[in-house]
């Protein structure tokens, strides 16, 4: 993943055990990291041999800032593009001159099928660069089923689509998914493309990888899977069906489930481990289930997915109980915790009334003495 540090798409592996996400940060869009540490982290992540960038099956572009990239690397990217075998998926359309000048300057321009320069003059032409407000979006008839396989989830022909950009398609590029809802001069336009490119095929698409916004919030699940299948397609392997993907669906929900039910775990453990509480149960029990989710991640990958669920259940049930053990290890702590302030605060309490009582009233028991004065001999 070479881009910006934000975005959905670089959650894409969160709950996705055939996903495991190297991000390459470029870009910090919505964070204030300095560009030399930018530049660090990009020479950082990045590979440095071909071979060792063939050892990644997928290749994805998010508002990448390609002018921390030297020429040789941008062009082992290129080589990367054309290697058969190898995903290439790139969103490059930015209103920002740090990301469209490299862009246009690079080797990469050729390689994808996105007509870049017409999307950055687009306002000087008289063409929109965004489609305001709530896109929708309409599938290409007499295509493989790549996309059209998802229709029955409702991702298309619904109004949802936050924030999209169009992906004006070279000559030779295949349209996918079209945009609708666009202003008068521009009423629709390519959301997805695709042409080959060298011996596999480069993709581009224009809906807006922003994490917080509404299509991949309500429609973020099945997305996941859209992107599997071109992952699938474009390797020449079998794409999935709606079947499988409800399967899929349904087993991913479970795993981020359990993702939010550690997380939760983790916390707790953090914090009661600073005030020197037991969490061995708690953790012997997390152990377990990993053991049982790491069983149905095979199953997943296998595409057994009935196997997986009922796997899942069972490591969703032992977390349950870890994370049981983590509260009751807290609340033990907290019960020591308060008891010991209970106690201090006694205990002051007893100095305070004894002292106040010799004070105030012990000293009544005692005969007044009277003062004395020295007389003059």
């Amino acid at each position: 993943m070479v881009g910006d540090v934000d975005g959905w798409v670089n959650h894409l592996g969160d709950d996705e055990p055939a996903i495991k996400i190297t991000l390459v940060p470029c870009r910090a869009f919505a964070l204030t990291l300095p560009d030399a540490d930018l530049y660090r982290l990009s020479r950082v992540y990045f590979p440095r041999t071909q071979g060792r960038l063939t050892e990644f099956e997928v290749l994805f572009f998010n508002h990448p800032r390609l002018s921390f990239f030297t020429i040789l690397q941008q062009e082992m990217m290129v080589d990367f593009v054309s290697m058969k075998g190898r995903v290439s998926i790139a969103y490059p359309l930015s209103h920002y001159v740090d990301v469209q000048v490299p862009w246009l300057n690079s080797p990469l321009c050729q390689a994808f099928p996105v007509d870049a320069e017409k999307f950055f003059t687009a306002i000087q032409k008289g063409l929109p660069d965004e489609f305001p407000g709530f896109a929708g979006l309409r599938l290409e008839p007499d295509r493989p089923p790549v996309f059209s396989v998802l229709e029955p989830a409702g991702l298309f022909n619904v109004k949802i689509y936050e924030s999209a950009r169009p992906a004006y398609a070279k000559e030779g590029a295949t349209v996918w998914l079209t945009m609708t809802g666009g202003p008068a001069n521009l009423p629709e336009a390519p959301a997805f493309i695709s042409w080959p490119y060298g011996s596999s095929l480069a993709w581009v698409f224009g809906l807006h990888p922003g994490d917080r916004l509404k299509h991949w919030t309500e429609k973020g699940d099945w997305w996941e899977l859209a992107f599997m299948n071109v992952c699938l397609y474009t390797m020449d392997e079998e794409t999935l069906h709606f079947d499988e993907l409800v399967q899929m669906c349904l087993v991913k929900s479970q795993f981020s489930f359990y993702r939010g039910l550690t997380s939760m775990f983790q916390s707790v453990v953090d914090f009661v481990s600073t005030i020197g509480a037991n969490t061995a149960a708690g953790e012997k029990l997390l152990l377990e289930a990993d053991a049982a989710k790491a069983v149905a991640e095979q199953n997943y990958l296998a595409r057994e997915f009935d196997p997986a669920s009922t796997k899942m259940e069972e490591a969703l049930e032992i977390a349950h109980r870890a994370t049981n053990e983590a509260a009751k290890a807290k609340q033990r702590a907290l019960t020591w915790i308060y008891l010991s302030e209970w106690l201090a605060a006694v205990a002051v309490s007893m100095i305070s009334a004894y002292a106040l009582w010799g004070l105030m009233i012990r000293r009544k028991l005692y005969r007044e003495v009277a003062t004395t004065q020295g007389r003059r001999l």
